[in-house]
């Protein structure tokens, strides 16, 4: 099973927060429980970057350092501010299937 993880936390230079301003977009729980059917999933960055292998990015995004320079599966940001779920799942198949 492919290993992915949505970059949603960014360094702030002091501490770290969400990319999202909206708190109802914080709880990435959901997003984690529906992609978990057909990938192993990490919704965090930070403690996952060393255990998996494709990084999901909200597009814009704010740069990060990719350590590990791991693929990146770009998703419009919009998809998750409105938790389109179904037109994310699209945008990562389309990858794997191009890649």
């Amino acid at each position: 099973m492919k290993k992915i993880c949505f970059v949603l936390t960014v360094s702030t230079g002091i501490n770290y927060g969400s990319i999202f301003a909206n708190p109802r977009v914080r709880n990435n729980e959901d997003l984690k429980d529906y992609f978990s059917k057909d990938y192993d999933v990490s919704i965090n960055y930070i403690r996952d970057k060393d255990s998996v292998d494709y990084l999901v990015v909200p597009n814009p995004f704010t740069p990060f350092d990719n350590e590990n320079n791991l693929p990146i599966i770009q998703v419009p940001a919009k998809l998750f501010m409105t938790n389109d779920f179904e037109e994310i799942k699209n945008h990562i198949d389309n990858y794997f299937a191009t890649n």
